[in-house]
């Protein structure tokens, strides 16, 4: 094999890898959707919240208050999420026992953008951990402190 037929095929071949990697991203996308429709836990009046977090603040990936420092409400508190910037979620990893916080609809691979607004009312006292699916190892986690 000649030296320039070596390039050619080395090309090639970079040129295959990097079309299946660009198709491997591509697909890994595949099951995540993004909703702008809530079902019923989007209000479409105003909800008399207790307390309002930001869903990625100024792009970035936290929930504001609850990133770094738990938000802390009292039981039958309302709590609303308002989405700041694009594809993110709630999913609850960890909550107290008698409650049933399930997160946003879709569960881990429905994901909302700018202008979403989801609430919940805390029923249950004790500790609310949850993130976003598609930022959590980015950071994007959060917790809830619910007092009697």
């Amino acid at each position: 094999m000649t030296e320039s037929e070596s390039g050619s095929t080395r090309r090639a071949y970079l040129r295959q890898i990097g079309v299946s990697g660009a198709l491997g991203v591509i697909g890994g996308f595949a099951g995540c959707t993004s909703s702008s429709d809530g079902g019923t836990t989007t209000p479409t009046t105003a909800v008399d919240a207790d307390a309002t977090v930001e869903v990625g603040p100024d792009y970035e990936y936290g929930f504001e208050p609850g990133t770094g420092k738990p938000l802390h409400v009292s039981t039958g508190d309302t709590v609303l999420w308002v989405w700041k910037s694009n594809t993110h979620n709630i999913i609850v990893g960890s909550q107290p026992d008698g409650a049933n916080w399930d997160g946003t609809p879709g569960g881990r691979s429905d994901v909302y953008d700018a202008g979403y607004r989801y609430h919940y009312t805390f029923e249950v006292p004790g500790k609310y951990h949850y993130w976003c699916q598609p930022h959590k190892a980015m950071g994007m986690v959060a917790d809830i402190v619910v007092e009697e």
